[in-house]
């Protein structure tokens, strides 16, 4: 394929050095190339809007001109067209000045033999292209990474398409656009957001895509929904009778699509004849693809948010569930256990020790059963977020000492040093305070049980420093196996010496202390040593 030769405007006043030039370039170049000649600054910029040349030779003294503004100018009414200065001045600041305005060489006359000018020519034509090429493809990466801040930045998918649909229009100077996503069924596809149309009723007027029926009636058939769509003369096509009526000449169509699925489309529309570019073709259906994340991503957090509020639905019903059935146990429990106080009160005739023996054990099961049905309805409301936790101001350190008294007797009895080792500093703190006595009540009871003849248990708290206090209990019972302290605050998980114990609880204490001190904005963790005891912990927030 034969290719002509490359024309050059050539903008020099002097004849003289015109015909020189044109000498040079024909000595040198033979026919590559075609000399236009005009002798005015004025003259080279009409004829610029006339036609495109591949490089201009530029004076930078001329009658209408002169200097360095001479780049400038010709840069304003041709950009993009390499221009490579040919003057009488050899000034080298000169020089560097109008290659940073916009030249793309600097020849001295008198300095320039053919092959040079044809090599100075020829190299910033492939410059000026190079050029393009890096400016167009950083243009591309300031789009898609704008896009791609754009589905960062938000999870509402309808401001997001707007969004993009307004940043691709602006890129690639369209006039008008729309996109369409697949409705609830998978097989429709319906308009979601506009921008660019002259009447608003023409938006209502698109119909509604089928996957199905329009992969072959559409106007480009099956092709929509696989690939970049191409249509540069709209007005001559019996179909897309909406855009013709808005006045549109060129169209693209771009599939949205994600993990290989289409999920919509995206068209875009200009009011002037354009050819599109390949590259231009590549950067919407990389939008196009972009766009299929954001509403993947999009979808996917609206899913989330509907599963969240059945599952809060749930939690509700479960907790109404869990309320009805412990009231019902209840109830019988408490008659059972009150016909058992009374029957070995004598209510009903005499009673003998071994009949005391067996009310007295159908008094401890069932009170053992309220405890697990209350443990159980605790955390089950709890998990539902159903309790209120109720603050007020209380005293941390009255509030541990009342604790400690109330077991006294229990571990008096016992035969267990049981002591509180309370900051006298310690502040008044916004807590519930009948929760965090169910907490304290918790961890002293299973201090003692768990703690032989003759040991220790302290319960303590302090300041850690302005903003949080610790509370403890510690014991010099067996301690924990390292293995198990893990799991220890989950529901239903007791460690080896509870399993071991006469002492049987519901594997529910932990949990519940766990939920109250987190419900206080604090934390609670364990440090045992197998053997040498453990000490439970819980933090609070002074600022609660």
């Amino acid at each position: 394929m034969s290719v002509g030769p490359i024309r050059v405007l050539l903008v020099e006043d002097n004849p003289g050095d015109a015909r020189l030039l044109r000498e040079l370039l024909k000595e040198a170049g033979g026919s590559q190339f075609d000399l236009v000649h005009v002798d005015r600054l004025g003259e080279a910029l009409r004829v610029l809007k006339q036609e495109q040349f591949p490089v201009v030779l530029l004076d930078l003294s001329l009658p209408d001109a002169q200097g360095l503004d001479n780049i400038s100018r010709l840069n304003s009414h041709a950009e993009g067209t390499p221009i490579v200065v040919l003057t009488g001045l050899n000034d080298e600041d000169v020089a560097v000045k109008a290659l940073q305005q916009g030249a793309q060489d600097y020849l001295i006359k008198g300095q320039v033999d053919g092959q040079l000018l044809v090599r100075s020519l020829r190299y910033a034509i492939q410059r000026q292209k190079i050029e393009e090429v890096l400016k167009s493809h950083n243009k591309e990466l300031s789009i898609l990474r704008e896009i791609s801040e754009t589905i960062l930045g938000s999870l509402d998918l309808r401001s997001v398409l707007e969004s993009i649909l307004e940043k691709t229009m602006l890129s690639g100077s369209f006039d008008l656009g729309n996109i369409r996503l697949l409705d609830r069924s998978g097989q429709m596809l319906e308009l979601v957001t506009s921008r660019g149309y002259r009447d608003p009723k023409n938006v209502l007027s698109h119909r509604r895509l089928s996957l199905a029926e329009d992969r072959a009636s559409s106007t480009f058939g099956k092709r929509i929904f696989t690939e970049p769509c191409v249509e540069e003369n709209v007005q001559g096509r019996t179909g897309l009778r909406t855009l013709r009526k808005e006045g549109v000449q060129s169209l693209i169509a771009v599939p949205i699509r994600a993990e290989g699925e289409v999920l919509g489309i995206i068209q875009l529309g200009g009011r002037e004849q354009r050819k599109f570019r390949p590259e231009e073709v590549n950067l919407l259906a990389t939008i196009g693809n972009q766009m299929g994340v954001a509403v993947q991503r999009a979808q996917l957090y609206e899913e989330t948010k509907r599963q969240a509020v059945e599952l809060e639905k749930a939690n509700k019903l479960q907790a109404d569930f869990t309320a009805m059935i412990a009231h019902d146990l209840r109830s019988p429990l408490m008659n059972i256990m009150g016909t058992a106080e009374v029957m070995t009160d004598g209510m009903f005739g005499p009673v003998s020790e071994e009949q005391k023996r067996w009310l007295a054990k159908i008094r401890g099961n069932s009170r053992a059963l309220m405890d697990l049905v209350s443990d159980f309805l605790d955390v089950t409301k709890l998990e539902a977020g159903y309790v209120d936790v109720r603050k007020e101001a209380v005293e941390l350190r009255r509030l541990i000492q009342k604790s400690v008294e109330d077991y006294a007797l229990l571990a008096q009895d016992k035969k267990i040093a049981l002591t509180a080792n309370v900051d006298p500093a310690l502040p008044t703190i916004n807590v519930d305070p009948r929760r965090l006595d169910q907490v304290l009540t918790n961890l002293i009871s299973n201090a003692l049980k768990f703690t032989a003849e003759g040991g220790k248990v302290e319960v303590g708290g302090a300041r850690v420093n302005a903003t949080q206090a610790n509370v403890w209990v510690r014991d010099s019972g067996n301690g924990i196996p390292a293995d198990e302290l893990g799991h220890l605050f989950a529901k239903y998980r007791q460690c080896s010496n509870a399993r071991v114990s006469d002492q049987k609880g519901t594997g529910l204490g932990l949990v519940i202390c766990k939920m109250i001190v987190e419900a206080h904005g604090g934390k609670i963790w364990v440090e045992s040593q197998e053997g040498k005891g453990s000490t439970f912990y819980f933090s609070l927030p002074l600022s609660s």
